[in-house]
């Protein structure tokens, strides 16, 4: 809205104290009938949705334009400089490339001159009027211009300042996510870790089941062997002990109890001849 109010009047930044009044022109009007009439016929385009595999949106339509040597236009935030409140200043570089510094203001004089010398320019009775209005109109531009500009630029960047407030939230949106879905992938790719780990871990459980199977059946057969051994030692110290008290037995009783007196008998004079052979 406040373009469109403030389209006829352009504020010229190479003098900040004047401003110029643009009026709207009929090729202006003819160009906006045209570009209406172009939009109302935007509806029979068929529009593209894929170029060599990619999504197009609709500012993306005809990629394949030579975007370097023909670029899209793009709108101003403010006219060319001028001279003199309405002389663009290409015209006077354009003259310094031929004539020099000194060309435009001759070319501007001559040519007033010429117009004078000719009756082109006629000085009427109403000249004075005209003279008396441009420094009026000059007048008013020094007094107003720059509050009116003032105004004009302040509702121009309160404006931009409300697009680059919604862009800059919507990038710091973006940027949130985008570094949620980072964190996301930096997780996604410790899940292979994670599950290594879990592997592991079910592992070292089996390997420990093992062993405690391993060593419970270690017990199990050390204790039939030990019982296999104490059995077998068991049968021997009986066999043995039952020998002993066999032999013992059938020894005594093949002693006689003259045997015995007379081996006591010998015992005791072997005795004494040891003692006597001692002194």
């Amino acid at each position: 809205m406040l373009t469109k109010v403030a389209h006829p009047f352009i504020v010229n930044r190479a003098s900040p104290l004047s401003l110029t009044i643009r009026p709207w022109s009929i090729s202006s009007i003819l160009f906006q009938g045209a570009s209406s009439k172009f939009k109302t016929d935007l509806s029979s385009v068929n529009w593209r949705t894929e170029f060599n595999g990619k999504r197009l949106w609709p500012h993306d339509q005809w990629p394949e334009r030579d975007l370097v040597n023909f670029p899209p236009y793009k709108l101003r935030e403010a006219p060319n400089p001028v001279r003199w409140y309405c002389v663009p200043e290409s015209w006077f570089k354009f003259f310094y490339e031929k004539t020099g510094v000194t060309g435009p203001y001759m070319f501007f004089y001559g040519l007033l001159v010429y117009g004078f010398s000719k009756e082109y320019i006629v000085l009427w009775y109403d000249f004075t009027e005209y003279l008396i209005l441009a420094a009026a109109v000059i007048t008013v531009v020094k007094k107003l211009g720059p509050t009116v500009g003032d105004t004009f630029r302040g509702w121009h960047q309160d404006e931009v300042g409300r697009y680059n407030s919604v862009v800059s939230n919507s990038k710091a949106m973006a940027g949130k996510m985008l570094h949620a879905y980072e964190e996301s992938l930096e997780r996604a790719k410790s899940i292979s870790l994670l599950a290594e780990a879990r592997k592991d871990i079910i592992n070292m459980g089996l390997e420990a089941a093992y062993r405690e199977r391993m060593k419970q059946m270690y017990e199990a057969v050390k204790r039939r062997l030990d019982y296999q051994v104490a059995l077998q030692n068991a049968r021997k110290d009986f066999e043995r002990t039952n020998m002993i008290n066999w032999i013992t037995d059938q020894v005594k009783k093949s002693i006689t109890p003259k045997q015995e007196q007379d081996t006591l008998q010998t015992c005791l004079n072997q005795l004494r001849q040891i003692a006597s052979q001692s002194r």
